[in-house]
């Protein structure tokens, strides 16, 4: 098998297996957040989600250090240099450790203090607190051992890091099924499960380094201050990208919560929970092609790179407006079918809100990767920042002239996609066509094409809607399956010319027949 036919196997396979992965894992998040609303209510489900943005908040001191992790030891190995590989290495392990012990100290005075510093109803605060102390713990325990996760990334075996994660959720949904099913209804056993899950992949973690990386090993005599000052000074601007992220896009449910109410919170998070997982999909398979861009760079091939940049975005671009034009058409349906009993006109029309900037963001996904792989994140981290400044500043102006709590939520969603917007159609196609030396107007033909058949695919889904009276999850799949096709029909002749659709159906063909 030639070089490039490796690459292209370990891609599909990698991609099949990120899939995979997620849809697993999206399939537990599906099936148990209607149960929990139902069960204990939306105030209980959004302070899920609020605890995990506490975590994110936390990991933006971890996120300096661990950040370009991989990619130091991913170039380390691939260019000999096992003694650098080390003391990275072990570096990370001892300094991650003192990171853990520090964040302890504010994980538990939030813990205690909870009903002080949020909006908890007394019902359930005991439920929250203890959901809260185990999923951090769980953080903590993540971020102590996030070095060995890199393994996979360095050998480019994200099929095996998608394995491990399916096995991860497989037995958190078995934890949570039995829970749920045999003891009265608690959100504290996502916690429970949480800190199990945790646990098996920090194990599973330590043995695929071993497998993979025979030649790493953590001893006193490989720690080395000025790895971890390096790992700080290239990293450090992703924690400002951090920063700005939290304040764009992770501030939702905080602000909510303080400035509107527990109840709010919980619709807000529910409405959400479809943008954050659509999301979630086209970052996955973004961070699929990124191991191979290291490698590529790694080696100084430049070509190789652009390349495969263009081929990811063009792939990504081909798929985005699918799930926007569903949720356009048919968000009133998913959520009324979803979580019964809640306003799913208005959730729908907060979940709208959260995706305006999606038709740019989704195929530019892994731009992101640039920055990272280059080494050149700089400018982006400068840029996202003032512009999260910007996002937060607006939401508490606005939030001024509004009267009702509808008018609120939807400033607090809406803001940040406006910001998303203008970050989409300008700096990223711009600073990421720059950090390749490609032309500045190299990205803008296929977005501008993506938002032409966006149009075509939505319409296409209205017209279904107006014509079909869908009401059960069968119709609804059946539907979007129908606009599924009609938007990789329209695509396909849109979005690629006739040379890209030749080289498509060129990969295509040799990926089924290496499987």
């Amino acid at each position: 098998m030639s070089g490039e036919e490796s690459k292209e196997k370990r891609l599909f396979i990698n991609m099949a297996a990120q899939i995979v992965s997620f849809t697993v894992s999206a399939g537990i998040s599906f099936f148990l957040t209607p149960f929990i609303v139902e069960k204990l209510g939306r105030e209980a489900y959004g302070f899920v989600g609020l605890a995990n943005d506490f975590i994110s908040y936390a990991q933006i001191l971890v996120t300096a250090l661990n950040s370009m992790a991989s990619r130091f030891i991913t170039i380390s190995i691939h260019r000999g240099e096992n003694q650098s590989a080390n003391e990275y290495f072990t570096s990370l392990i001892i300094a991650n450790a003192i990171i853990t012990l520090v964040l302890l100290v504010p994980a538990v005075l939030v813990v205690l203090f909870l009903d002080r510093l949020l909006d908890v109803p007394a019902a359930i605060l005991g439920d929250v607190r203890l959901l809260w102390s185990l999923l951090f713990l769980e953080a903590l325990a993540g971020i102590a051992m996030s070095v060995y996760g890199s393994a996979t990334y360095v050998k480019n075996r994200l099929d095996l890091s998608s394995k491990r994660l399916i096995e991860s959720e497989l037995l958190r949904a078995g934890i949570l099924l039995a829970a749920f099913s045999l003891l009265p209804p608690h959100v504290y056993y996502l916690g429970v499960s949480a800190v199990v899950c945790v646990t098996y992949r920090t194990i599973t973690n330590i043995r695929y380094t071993r497998m993979l990386l025979p030649e790493i090993e953590v001893k006193r005599s490989y720690f080395r201050w000025a790895r971890i000052k390096e790992l700080l000074s290239a990293g450090v601007w992703n924690s400002v990208t951090k920063i700005g992220s939290i304040l764009s896009n992770q501030l939702d449910l905080l602000i909510t919560n303080l400035l509107v109410g527990a109840s709010a919170m919980g619709v807000v998070s529910i409405a959400k929970s479809l943008p954050v997982l659509i999301q979630a999909v086209f970052s996955m398979l973004a961070s699929v092609f990124m191991p191979q861009l290291n490698i590529s760079y790694a080696k100084g091939d430049t070509d190789q790179m652009r390349a495969e940049l263009i081929f990811s975005i063009k792939l990504l671009g081909m798929i985005a407006c699918i799930p926007v034009a569903c949720v356009y058409a048919f968000g009133d349906v998913f959520f009324s079918l979803w979580v019964p009993g809640q306003d799913a006109k208005l959730l729908q029309g907060l979940a709208i809100v959260a995706m305006l900037a999606s038709p740019l963001g989704y195929p530019l996904e892994p731009l992101w990767n640039v920055f990272t792989v280059t080494n050149k994140i700089r400018q982006s981290s400068l840029y996202i920042i003032a512009n999260s400044f910007l996002t937060i500043g607006m939401v508490f102006v606005l939030l001024h002239f509004a009267s009702t709590d509808t008018a609120k939520m939807f400033i607090i969603v809406g803001v940040s996609s406006v910001f998303s917007i203008i970050r989409g159609a300008t700096f990223l196609p711009l600073y990421g066509a720059k950090c390749l030396n490609m032309k500045l107007t190299t990205f803008y033909g296929p977005l501008l094409k993506n938002l032409a058949a966006l149009a075509v695919v939505s319409a296409a889904a209205f017209a279904l809607k107006a014509l079909l009276n869908v009401h059960t999850w069968l119709g609804l799949i059946l539907v979007c399956g129908t606009v599924g096709v009609t938007a990789l029909a329209v695509n396909y002749f849109v979005l690629l010319s006739r040379a890209e659709r030749a080289m498509l159906h060129t990969k295509v063909k040799g990926w089924l027949h290496k499987t």
